[in-house]
């Protein structure tokens, strides 16, 4: 049986017993997707965390069987409130009873997640996986398409990779009236196909997804922007660690202006290792050539690759004669992402029957 728990820290929690458990050479569950602390960049602060701990924008799904759990799932919605994160998709290590495996558990979790994304008018959702793992087929058997790779980053602070730090007169203080901007700079850096998937059309919903609200307690986060004149040359996202968190650091930075890349880093690095010596965390995609060799030649180490998967839920349109349409005769049809095209059909609307008929 598969329901909703309102406690949302229940997975949290499990991710946090596992990873415990792994350090003793032991497994409590198989996670296929799990959000990273240095992931989760956008949480409300501690004191806040502390007042309000649920957060409302998580949907958390177990499977049960007798009152053991067999899997959780939990989706948390962005901004827009038309696209879900599978921020957590797992199954319990030998809970579950005779006959019944992990495949099936994760399964029936992802079906019953899109099921619950339809009738929420959900238009799409992501998920992130690990590279080449076997679950991934459960995606495409549920129609999940990859559109990217996402990589992730680490400096280690010590005396061999210090360097100097260059000067960057155009670097300003993020202000809101540079969303814009910022959604131009993510346009021109973006291949076509991912712009495609991920349908990103609003500066101020890509502003709020990334960025993130100006809060009072900004929980030691900074953004700064590269002013080239005519565009933003570069974005720069600092995170400041709490707790045993590491510090986070996201950049990009648009393709004429990548020299601005290695002087950034350098900034960021100084700035975050003020406030705490620790390792520093960078996520980049696998197409931001120039932020990749500015990190590994200001001393970051690659540690893991993830694939960024999307689902294009579809609405249904009951009565065809209600769909709007200038022409009476139209085409239609979409070229799908990866190796899927849809076929292409014609459409003629019937003339609307009359009172007497």
């Amino acid at each position: 049986m598969i329901r909703p728990v309102l406690f949302v820290d229940l997975p949290g929690i499990i991710y946090a017993i596992d990873r415990r458990a792994r350090s003793r050479q032991n497994a409590f569950a198989n996670f296929v997707c799990w959000l990273e602390p240095v992931e989760d960049y956008l949480t409300p602060s501690p004191i806040l965390r502390n007042i309000l701990p649920l957060n409302p924008t998580a949907r958390t799904w177990i499977c049960e069987d007798h009152w053991r759990i067999l899997g959780f799932a939990q989706m948390r919605e962005r901004p827009s409130r038309t696209a879900w994160d599978m921020s957590y998709l797992a199954s319990m290590v030998q809970r579950g009873p005779l006959g019944s495996s992990e495949e099936e558990v994760l399964m029936a979790l992802l079906e019953y997640t899109l099921e619950m994304a339809a009738t929420h008018g959900i238009l799409r959702i992501f998920a992130k996986v690990e590279d080449e793992v076997p679950e991934l087929g459960l995606f495409q058997r549920s129609n999940f398409q990859r559109y990217a790779r996402e990589l992730t980053y680490v400096y280690r602070p010590g005396e061999s990779n210090e360097q100097s730090e260059p000067p960057l007169p155009s670097l300003r203080r993020w202000n809101r009236h540079y969303a814009w901007g910022l959604h131009q700079l993510y346009r021109a850096v973006t291949p076509q196909r991912v712009q495609m998937a991920e349908l990103l059309e609003n500066s101020e919903e890509y502003a709020r997804l990334h960025v993130g609200p100006q809060r009072l307690f900004s929980n030691g986060n900074e953004n700064y922007i590269c002013d080239v004149g005519v565009r933003l040359g570069a974005w720069l996202r600092l995170c400041r660690g709490q707790g045993t968190a590491p510090h986070r650091l996201f950049l990009t930075v648009h393709p004429e202006h990548i020299e601005l890349a290695e002087p950034l880093l350098r900034f960021g690095i100084r700035r975050l290792q003020e406030h705490d010596v620790r390792p520093i965390y960078c996520i980049v995609r696998e197409y931001d050539v120039a932020v990749i060799t500015a990190l590994r030649a200001s001393g970051f180490e690659q540690t893991s690759i993830k694939d960024l998967l999307v689902r294009h839920m579809a609405l249904l349109a009951v009565r065809p004669g209600t769909v709007p349409l200038l022409e009476q005769r139209a085409v239609y049809g979409l070229k799908g992402l990866g190796t899927v095209s849809s076929r292409q059909k014609n459409m003629r609307l019937l003339p609307k029957p009359t009172e007497q008929s």
